[in-house]
């Protein structure tokens, strides 16, 4: 009897152990079902529009770092002379033009300071007053280059951004010009044959923009560093061709430059009078020019940049 109850007592303290084992068991599996649960209930999710909204904002951050560092990056100088000779082409086709049509210079100031000084003397006889269209182009010129030098503040000016900017400006001021003398809104060109009694203030309006655009351009040659090529006039360059003392030295990059810069003002002078003469008149010249300035904006766009040297 007391072997059969020892064994009962057995099974029964068996039985509640497992029972209890059990219990702290199923205690034990809610215990980490419900930590499960409750992580996954506090985890954060993003949401896929934030998500979505927050890639486009870094890849337009990224765009803009990218465009602004493109943009920024100083150019080589290398073949830089060739648009600054480019220019030289307009300074003649604008010359030549505006001479014949308002019988003043808008780049080669030398000129228009002269016919100031002849209307001190009321000459010349048939255009009396020809001496203010000169003080206009001299002002806005002036004007011109105060303007565009101040590109020296950003990355010396030489950076693909300013320059590409600055030609822009300076096409946009061919672009007014041209519209308003294709669109009549100045009378149209009387030349050099007829007797001109008062100024026309109108014509005033075309000039203005003419010289201001060519301070831009003599100032970029500045900038960049090419003072052989003024581009807008010819009497120093020419001294320093006939002085140069390698004039007839086989590599002579200077030399190269400045009578580049002369048969570029030569030819723009050549087909603006021409021009003048067609059926398209002084308009086409014009237009003519802000292509060219439309063209090497464009131009700095893509030029390479200056090579980094590293020591």
């Amino acid at each position: 009897m007391r072997k059969a109850a020892s064994i009962r007592a057995s099974v029964g303290d068996v039985d509640v152990g497992d029972a209890d084992a059990d219990a702290d068991a199923d205690a034990d599996g809610y215990g980490e079902g419900y930590g499960v649960q409750s992580s996954l209930a506090t985890t954060a999710v993003p949401s896929p529009s934030r998500s979505y909204n927050g890639s486009i904002k870094e890849s337009h951050d990224s765009l803009w770092t990218r465009a602004s560092s493109y943009f920024s990056e100083e150019i080589t100088l290398v073949h830089a002379d060739i648009p600054i000779i480019a220019c030289a082409i307009v300074s003649g086709l604008c010359d030549s033009s505006a001479y014949n049509a308002w019988t003043c210079f808008v780049s080669m100031q030398t000129g228009n300071t002269v016919f100031l000084a002849l209307g001190a003397s009321g000459q010349p006889i048939s255009h009396p007053y020809g001496w203010v269209k000169s003080l206009f182009s001299i002002c806005f010129f002036l004007s011109g280059c105060l303007f565009f030098a101040q590109t020296r503040h950003f990355g010396a000016g030489r950076s693909r951004g300013i320059l590409s900017v600055s030609f822009l400006l300076q096409a946009i001021c061919l672009i007014v010009a041209a519209a308003l003398v294709q669109g009549k809104v100045v009378p149209e060109p009387i030349g050099l044959n007829s007797i001109e009694d008062e100024v026309d203030f109108i014509e005033l309006i075309p000039l203005a923009f003419l010289a201001f655009q060519s301070g831009g351009q003599i100032v970029t040659s500045r900038i960049l560093g090419f003072n052989e090529v003024p581009t807008t006039v010819l009497t120093s360059v020419y001294c320093d061709i006939a002085s140069d003392p390698k004039l007839l030295a086989k590599d002579n990059v200077k030399r190269n430059r400045r009578v580049a810069a002369v048969f570029a003002i030569l030819s723009g002078a050549i087909a603006g009078g021409w021009i003048s003469l067609s059926s398209a008149g002084l308009s086409a010249a014009l237009w003519l020019a802000a292509a060219i300035k439309l063209a090497i904006s464009f131009g700095w766009v893509v030029w390479k940049p200056k090579s980094v040297t590293l020591v």
